[in-house]
């Protein structure tokens, strides 16, 4: 289970405070996404209770999650019929029921409802809206009975959709992930976290006229921050 920084605090029944100061002496670890910490359940389980048994296969390390990690482009779960320019809904359950649309017609899941039930619960929870126009909702928990290891769909909303968003501003562009476990969860918010803080690729989003090119700009902007990461060659 995936744990916001408020209800990890809940769960140790300490002050949000004591769970950051934590943080910075290393005594925990946790991954920031639009923001907001989140937290490995199991993983904070292993550090405070560890004579609790752990039988969840979600039970692994974030630091097993981030180190030496092969990296995995976005790119390659992306695909065009995934991909909806023209949403037409004006309010946050519309806009959920029409991003999990394609889930139902390509069959990725057995009941559609459920995870749009479970949609819903994470957006009462703490709005996926990061502000600058941007959501990326997705369900609190992996979904193991997703045909696919990792789904996600793409929207867009001209006039924008109210969400909730941290900044108070309508969403115009939807990113809706959801994986069959929380290691490719986690894996793929944070490199579409990464992704978002391209003002070019957002941007190259809100005015495509076909979902090819926003594909081809997702593959584009995905080399350029590989290139980022390549160490100089060394002369000999």
């Amino acid at each position: 289970m995936i744990l916001t920084l408020k209800e990890l605090a809940d769960y140790l029944r300490v002050h949000e405070r004591t769970i950051l100061r934590m943080l910075k002496a290393g005594q925990l670890q946790g991954v920031k996404i639009g923001g907001q910490w989140r937290f490995n359940g199991s993983q904070i389980d292993q550090v405070f209770f560890p004579e609790k048994p752990v039988t969840s296969p979600d039970a692994v390390l974030l630091s097993d999650l981030t180190a030496n990690r092969p990296p995995s482009p976005l790119s390659r779960l992306v695909k065009e019929d995934r991909i909806l320019l023209d949403l037409t809904a004006t309010d946050a359950t519309g806009a959920l029921h029409e991003l999990s649309e394609p889930f139902a017609q390509k069959t990725l899941l057995l009941d559609i409802q459920d995870m749009r039930n479970r949609l819903e619960s994470r957006e009462k929870l703490l709005s996926t809206g990061i502000g600058r126009g941007i959501a990326i909702p997705h369900p609190r928990d992996p979904i193991p009975t997703l045909r696919e290891p990792a789904v996600i769909i793409i929207g867009r909303s001209t006039k924008g959709i109210p969400f909730k968003a941290i900044d108070g501003k309508p969403v115009h562009l939807f990113f809706m992930l959801c994986c069959q476990n929380i290691e490719l969860h986690l894996h793929f918010m944070g490199t579409l976290a990464k992704l978002l803080q391209e003002p070019e690729f957002v941007e190259a989003c809100r005015t495509a006229k076909t979902p090819a090119e926003i594909t081809r700009h997702l593959m584009e902007t995905e080399a350029r921050q590989l290139l980022k990461n390549v160490p100089p060659a060394v002369s000999l």
